[in-house]
């Protein structure tokens, strides 16, 4: 039997000789997480872990032996993250451990659901953790355009990967007995990396558009999806073998099945089964929302994070299926899913309803699993299908419904970097991106926006009051946007040693003093200086420290003359988006904007 590189937490699993063709059936539903889950991934005995934007770790136990098939419960929910939690893997010693948008890795004790470890360095969000099955190393990448080692035993990082230009989504051991510090990472710019230690031996292109993850194929080499909708697979001496047409929209993760079947999951809330020698799918499998990622357990079933706060459970074993009665609901709540004629478009091509067939189509069969088909209901609505190979069948999977105006529709990629929303900002003919994600204070976005584009500050209120709009049911995270230099959890200690080191090794940084302090005539943070260089920022002007009260009080106090609204704003996709009211008589105007 050959080994299978498990993609989540390294770890190898006996491949069984015959390849499976039962199909998948739901097993469990995993709930609890208040948003999205992000990452999943099996611990050594079945348990599953997860990971999730509500900033939280869950840990479930998974009982196969129920009479009415799995049952999945939660037995440890994991809080000390600051913000939503991306990326989860298990130690070797069997902890669970976490990378997090708060730019930290947490190696928890999960039996006393509390940090052991907080892993600091890294400085833009954690995207991927990974740990090598040969050295137990842990391997991070990050939107820094980093990747890190590091020794959990001494919890210190031991080498820092430097060479993508863009950020990084992925990172892979390659867990190798005589060179355990070799690892491949991918990312924002396109390119895949081979690595010894810190040094880059190899870059593999490709992919058109961003690499989302990477997985071992032992004896073959490594496959890699991408935003560009395609899996490749590689050998690590750099040559593409095969390309991989696996979906119509963004591929957020690849891994592969104890049997050697490659697996998927992707935007267009499809988990797929691919056969590892052939470019054909074995089974799609819809979700109610987006799949963020997939992976096998270790008795060859399937857990899937899904962007409705829940994780499923998929199994091949009749006595581990789920009862009839939450097959039936999921498939209904499946079927009753809204989708944008946009995002429909994307998956299927262009979209002429007034030349849609009836409901009589669906007599004819489909050609292939997965093959997507739109038809209009007895009430003229369209309908959304997708055949199953399995049971011979067209199941719906969601109604039809109008453009959404105003925004690019799913996750949109800027500078290498994903949002939940990416606004066309229409000004004097040119385009500007708004970047928004969920969580994100809108305050601080619009503040952002109007720095990066040398826009009045007098129309702060107006940006952050179009986005608070055009972004409901937005819930500010938690977590502090700025620190009090002086008395939060960040502000400045003197080094133990005298010394006034600061960054993951040393204390913080002293806002006055340090390295990182603000010059005066130095550019802010993030605005290029006369030289094209950035210079630390004045924590007392942009990016000062504000109270609870939050920035719209602070814009309030400081803006309180009347501002007018901004009605340049509006989308490129669709000029009948929610538009702000027209300027009042005699309000001054945003120059330069039309």
């Amino acid at each position: 039997a050959r080994r299978i590189l498990d993609h989540s937490s390294g770890r190898s699993m006996s491949a069984a000789d015959p390849m499976p063709t039962e199909p998948f059936q739901l097993s469990a539903i995993l709930t609890g997480h208040e948003q999205d889950v992000r990452s999943v991934g099996p611990f050594a005995d079945g348990q599953v872990i997860t990971g999730s934007r509500d900033a939280t770790v869950r840990v479930w136990k998974v009982d196969s032996e129920s009479a009415d098939g799995a049952s999945a419960t939660c037995t440890h929910t994991l809080s000390g993250h600051t913000h939503f939690v991306g990326a989860v893997g298990i130690t070797a010693a069997g902890e669970a451990l976490s990378g997090s948008n708060d730019k930290h890795i947490i190696i928890w004790n999960t039996e006393a659901a509390a940090p052991a470890h907080v892993l600091q360095g890294h400085t833009e969000p954690v995207t991927c953790v990974r740990v090598s099955p040969s050295s137990g190393q842990l391997f991070s990448a990050s939107w820094d355009k980093t990747a890190r080692v590091w020794d959990l035993g001494s919890a210190s990082c031991v080498a820092v990967l430097k060479g993508h230009e863009a950020a990084l989504w992925a990172v892979q051991p390659l867990g190798e007995e005589a060179a355990s510090d070799r690892c491949l990472t991918g990312g924002g710019d396109r390119t895949i990396k081979l690595w010894a230690g810190e040094t880059c031996e190899r870059t593999y292109e490709g992919h058109s558009d961003v690499v989302r993850d990477l997985a071992l194929l032992p004896g073959a080499g490594f496959l890699s999806c991408s935003n560009d909708a395609t899996v490749r697979m590689w050998e690590l001496g750099g040559e593409c073998l095969r390309v991989l047409q696996a979906s119509e929209t963004f591929l957020y993760s690849v891994s592969v099945l104890p049997g050697g079947e490659w697996l998927t999951c992707s935007e267009d809330r499809t988990v797929r089964v691919w056969a590892g020698g052939s470019d054909d799918c074995v089974q799609s499998i819809t979700h109610p929302a987006t799949v963020w990622d997939c992976a096998p357990l270790p008795n060859g079933d399937i857990v899937a994070g899904c962007a409705d706060g829940r994780a499923y459970l998929w199994t091949r074993a009749a006595g581990r299926a789920a009862p009839q009665a939450l097959q039936a609901g999921f498939k209904d709540e499946v079927a009753a899913v809204a989708m944008p004629a946009q995002q429909v478009e994307g998956m299927v091509g262009d979209l002429d309803v007034s030349q849609l067939a009836s409901e009589e189509a669906l007599a004819q069969p489909g050609e292939r699993e997965g093959q997507h088909k739109i038809v209009k209901d007895e009430g003229g609505t369209p309908m959304l299908y997708t055949w199953s190979m399995a049971k011979g069948t067209w199941e719906k999977i969601g109604e039809v419904t109008g453009s959404s105006g105003g925004t690019s529709l799913g996750k949109r990629m800027h500078g290498g970097k994903e949002y939940d929303y990416l606004f066309d900002i229409d000004i004097n003919g040119s385009m500007l991106k708004l970047p928004f994600n969920r969580g994100d204070d809108p305050w601080w976005a619009a503040q952002q926006f109007l720095w990066n584009n040398d826009i009045d500050q007098a129309f702060l209120d107006q940006v952050a009051n179009f986005v608070i709009t055009n972004t409901p049911g937005n819930q500010v995270s938690s977590g502090p946007r700025n620190a009090d230099p002086f008395t939060s959890g960040g502000s400045y200690r003197p080094a133990a040693n005298g010394a006034g080191s600061s960054g993951a090794n040393g204390g913080n940084a002293d806002p006055f003093t340090s390295s990182g302090a603000y010059r005066p005539g130095a550019a802010p943070e993030g605005v290029p200086s006369c030289g094209g260089s950035s210079a630390p920022q004045d924590p007392w002007m942009r990016g000062a420290y504000t109270t609870a009260q939050g920035a719209a009080a602070a814009a309030a106090a400081k803006y309180a003359a009347p501002i007018a609204p901004l009605p340049q704003l509006e989308s490129k996709a669709a000029r009948e988006a929610p538009r702000l009211p027209a300027p009042a008589a005699g309000s001054a105007q945003l120059p330069g904007v039309v």
